[in-house]
């Protein structure tokens, strides 16, 4: 964030032009304070923030109708085409929804948790596909997610979510295709997450799983693969089912640790070059 400098008040002009702002380039000279400053953004922009922040910090509550466009643009000091390019932005968010007739307007989104994982579903993807995460990248936060989810379903395990991973874990015929085979991989993780009992946990590490199998598609796996992948899901379901905590976490880092060694320098593409601006040859500082 530019920070200005001040010496008991802003400074004067003079000095402003000789010394540029910290954080543009130029310490602020020694002995000085330093003052943050933030850029200005467009009107809609702060008042979708102001409002985020409101709904965020419960002040406006869920199933609350907000005044009318040509109530808030005189609370906001804004044109009420600027109001509604802000709500157009939350109602995107899926903070806000409009409904229509004598009863309609704008009201404060009940948060659906599908929503949610959507949203988290589809940055993660765009992410990948402009190559700005990797596989390993991905992989590492499954393992973060996905190793203490095994811990917390060996100590929550129940009859419903155990016949799920049974299910899952079970050996598919060899002659099994590649979809068929990662689809029964992706419900046995999505599995040990529910299981798990923590919702966080679920919500976050379904996307990251979900991209992370979508990059996996790009490899071949092989016969003795899928076999050692099967083996690694089933000792994981006996820990949990046994209830024994340590040897699901450790059974489960085993296991995402292997796919992170076999999938990782596989399932990433090549990078294109990256141009670096030719350096330039810095002025003296003012004097």
């Amino acid at each position: 964030m530019p920070c200005l400098p001040y010496d008991q008040g802003m400074p004067t002009k003079a000095a402003a032009a000789k010394t540029p702002p910290p954080g543009l380039g130029t310490p602020a000279p020694t002995g000085r304070a330093q003052l943050e400053v933030r850029r200005v953004q467009s009107s809609y922009i702060q008042v979708s923030d102001q409002l985020r922040d409101l709904i965020l910090r419960g002040d406006l509550a869920t199933g609350q109708k907000l005044p009318s466009e040509a109530e808030m643009a005189p609370l906001f000091g804004v044109s009420r085409s600027t109001i509604r390019e802000a709500l157009r932005i939350l109602v995107t968010e899926g903070l806000l929804t409009t409904r229509r007739g004598v009863q309609g307007g704008t009201f404060v989104a009940e948060l659906d948790s599908s929503r949610i994982e959507g949203v988290l579903n589809t940055t993660l993807h765009v992410l990948a596909l402009t190559n700005q995460v990797g596989a390993a990248d991905f992989l590492e936060a499954w393992q973060a997610l996905e190793v203490p989810a095994a811990r917390l379903a060996a100590r929550r395990r129940g009859g419903d979510v155990l016949a799920e991973l049974e299910r899952t874990s079970r050996d598919m015929p060899v002659k099994a295709a590649r979809d068929a085979r990662l689809a029964q991989s992706g419900e046995f993780h999505s599995a040990v997450l529910v299981a798990s009992g923590n919702y966080l946990l679920e919500a976050m590490g379904r996307p990251v799983s979900a991209v992370a199998r979508v990059r996996f598609s790009r490899t071949v796996p092989t016969v003795d693969f899928w076999r050692t992948n099967t083996e690694e899901h089933r000792r994981i379901y006996a820990a949990i089912k046994a209830g024994d905590e340590e040897r699901a976490q450790a059974e489960a880092a085993a296991h995402v640790s292997g796919l992170l060694q076999y999938y990782g320098p596989a399932a990433d593409p090549p990078l294109p070059p990256v141009r670096r601006p030719a350096k330039r040859r810095q002025p003296p500082p003012a004097r």
